[in-house]
């Protein structure tokens, strides 16, 4: 049994509202490196031949072999981030969400649903349906930052990198409604953004309404498109294949936190340039373990 009482923050966190179990799944993956982070699942978490090097792993049900330190029937984490859904901006499409074409005769995006190159945002800008990018694209924010809400679309980066200039910081905002609709970042190249430090969503990357329940799960995080990210992925009702690595934003400082309703890690996910989510606005999300937790080793 341990001793005494230990808080930890954690990089992952998985909620599994969804019931699964193991919320966090590995399947191998030797070369997964979470080093300096720990990490959480409201159920159980499974690590099959590799501990992913992860600081510490926390499970409210059952560890079975993640984490250098192993820790079962931890409490719950219930969702930190969950409340920043009613400041989400109003939807003003008024019910017209452009799609990428996926047919010869299908209509082409409109140009507003279009980015390249240089890109001045004001405070709030609304997307109606796909947002893909044509070309590398720079966004330059409002200050502390700029909020992008896609309703109804997904972000195709379709090879290219979307930035944030030095001194601007962008949150992504996926909402809408549940139904056909693919709500989450799509497509090769790079995202690499920074999320603001202070403001309404201080802290907050990429953002998914915890409304939506379908078409947000993500099979390629890290990969396709990479993750430069500082800041808050929040994923609260997706299934996350998690295969690359996430990288500190250009622009920005060594802050990575992933929340999920499950994950599956491979190959070689791993995130690096950690420890800076202070600075980067951002308060992790954490646990505290007492004397009746149990831990594995």
């Amino acid at each position: 049994m341990a001793g005494g009482e230990q808080t930890h923050a954690y990089c992952l966190l998985a909620l599994a509202s969804s019931g699964t179990d193991p919320g966090i799944l590995t399947n191998g993956a030797p070369k997964a490196d979470l080093t300096g982070c720990s990490i959480m699942s409201d159920t159980g978490m499974t690590c099959h031949g590799h501990n992913l090097n992860a600081d510490n792993g926390d499970a409210h049900g059952t560890n079975s072999g993640c984490g250098n330190v192993q820790n079962s029937n931890v409490p719950k984490v219930a969702d930190p981030y969950s409340s920043w859904a009613s400041s989400i901006p109003s939807n003003t499409c008024a019910g017209n969400y452009p799609q990428e074409p996926s047919k010869k005769k299908d209509p082409a995006l409109p140009s507003s649903n279009q980015y390249s190159g240089s890109i001045t945002l004001p405070a709030t800008k609304i997307i109606c349906g796909d947002l893909q990018l044509t070309g590398n694209t720079t966004i330059t924010s409002a200050s502390p930052g700029s909020v992008l809400v896609i309703e109804n679309g997904q972000l195709d980066t379709n090879g290219y990198t979307l930035q944030t200039a030095s001194g601007s910081a962008l949150t992504i905002i996926f909402s809408g409604t549940s139904g056909s609709y693919t709500h989450a970042p799509t497509g090769g190249g790079t995202l690499d953004i920074q999320a603001p430090t202070t403001g309404t969503w201080h802290g907050i990357a990429i953002y998914q309404d915890p409304s939506l329940t379908t078409g947000v799960d993500i099979s390629a995080a890290g990969n396709s498109p990479t993750w430069d990210i500082t800041g808050l992925v929040y994923l609260p009702h997706s299934s996350v294949t998690f295969s690359g690595a996430v990288n500190k934003s250009s622009n920005g400082g060594s802050c990575f936190v992933m929340v999920v309703d499950n994950i599956t890690i491979n190959g070689t996910g791993s995130i690096l340039d950690r420890g800076g989510c202070t600075a980067a606005g951002l308060t992790m999300p954490s646990d505290t373990l007492t004397t009746s937790i149990s831990l594995v080793q």
